[in-house]
C-alpha cells in the first residue's frame, strides 16, 4: 500500500537537492497623488520617489513591485500595520519615527505657499500669516500644520483637508488664502494645473534654523518597524545610488535643484528621529 504523498514546497525541494531557491520577493509601494514625487500619468504611476524606489529595489534584486495609490491619511497606518511594504517619501519627524522605520533621507526641501493671483493677504512667510487674518489650508497630518502652529498661526485660522485637491478648490473659492507645502511640490503642482487663478507667494521666507539659514525638511521612505533587515538592505543600495550622476539627472528631470538633493546625502534618519 502506498502512502498518500504530502505536498512539498519549492523551497524544500531546492534545499533537498542543494538547488538555488527561486522565491521572488515582492514589494508593495504606496503613494499619493503629489507631483513631482508621485503621480499617475496615462494610468501609470510615475514621479521621483517612484523612480528612485524602483531603481534601488532593482539593485536589491527585486523586480516584482506593485505600486498602490492611497490617501495621505492611509500612508503611515497602512505600512505600520503591514498592509504594504513601503511608502513614498515623507518628512521625517520624531513623532512619525515612533510609528514607522525610515530609510535614510532622499531629499531636503523648504516650504512655499500657493495663493491667489496678486497675493491679496500679502503672504510672505508663516509669521506673516500669523500677523494677518489669512487662513491656511493644510493637509491633515502634514508637518506644515505643526510649522504653522509653531509660527503662531491660531488654530481657528488653520483649516485641515484630506487632500491637496480640496485645498486648491478652497483657495479658488476664497475659503482659505494660502496652501503651504514643499516649494518643489508647489512648483510642480502649479506646472501641472496650469491654472491662472493660482500662483506662488513671492518672495517667501521659509522658517530658519539657529544660524538664520532656511530650514529644510528631510524626506525618506517609510517601512514597518519589524522590517529592520529589509530597511538595512535598502539603505545599503540607496547609499550607492544617491548623489550619483544617474540619480542627479533623474531628479533634475523632475525639477529638483542641487540644494534639494545635496543636504540629504549626508543626513541620517536615526539622527532626525531624535
Amino acid at each position: 500500500m502506498f502512502k498518500r504523498s504530502l505536498p512539498i514546497s519549492a523551497l524544500a525541494v531546492a534545499a533537498a537537492f542543494n538547488l538555488p531557491a527561486m522565491a521572488q520577493e515582492k514589494v508593495t509601494f504606496a503613494y499619493i497623488e503629489e507631483p513631482p514625487f508621485a503621480t499617475t500619468i496615462n494610468g501609470q504611476p510615475a514621479g521621483s520617489d517612484v523612480d528612485v524606489a524602483r531603481t534601488v529595489l532593482a539593485r536589491m534584486g527585486i523586480k516584482d513591485v506593485e505600486v498602490k495609490k492611497v490617501e495621505f491619511a492611509e500612508l503611515l497606518p497602512g505600512v505600520a500595520s503591514g498592509k504594504w511594504t513601503m511608502n513614498t517619501g515623507l518628512f521625517v519627524t520624531p513623532e512619525r519615527c515612533r510609528t514607522v522605520a525610515y530609510s535614510n533621507p532622499i531629499w531636503a526641501l523648504v516650504d512655499g505657499m500657493i495663493v491667489r493671483p496678486g497675493n491679496p493677504k500679502r503672504v510672505s512667510s508663516y509669521a506673516s500669516v500669523a500677523k494677518s487674518d489669512a487662513r491656511l489650508g493644510v493637509v491633515k497630518g502634514t508637518v506644515q500644520l505643526a510649522t504653522a502652529k509653531a509660527a503662531g498661526v491660531p488654530a481657528e485660522r488653520i483649516v485641515e483637508f484630506g487632500a491637496q485637491e480640496e485645498i486648491i478648490a478652497a483657495i479658488k473659492a476664497g475659503r482659505v488664502d494660502a496652501y503651504p507645502n514643499s516649494a518643489l511640490g508647489q512648483r510642480a503642482l502649479l506646472a501641472s494645473l496650469k491654472d491662472s487663478d493660482l500662483t506662488l507667494a513671492q518672495p517667501f521666507e521659509p522658517p530658519t534654523d539657529s544660524n538664520g539659514r532656511a530650514k529644510a525638511g528631510f524626506g525618506a521612505y517609510s517601512f514597518n518597524q519589524a522590517n529592520g533587515a529589509f530597511v538595512a538592505r535598502f539603505n545599503a543600495e540607496l547609499a550607492k545610488y544617491l548623489g550619483s550622476d544617474e540619480h542627479r539627472a533623474l531628479l533634475a528631470k523632475y525639477g529638483f535643484v542641487a540644494d534639494e538633493i545635496t543636504p540629504a546625502l549626508t543626513a541620517k534618519s536615526d539622527a532626525l528621529c531624535k
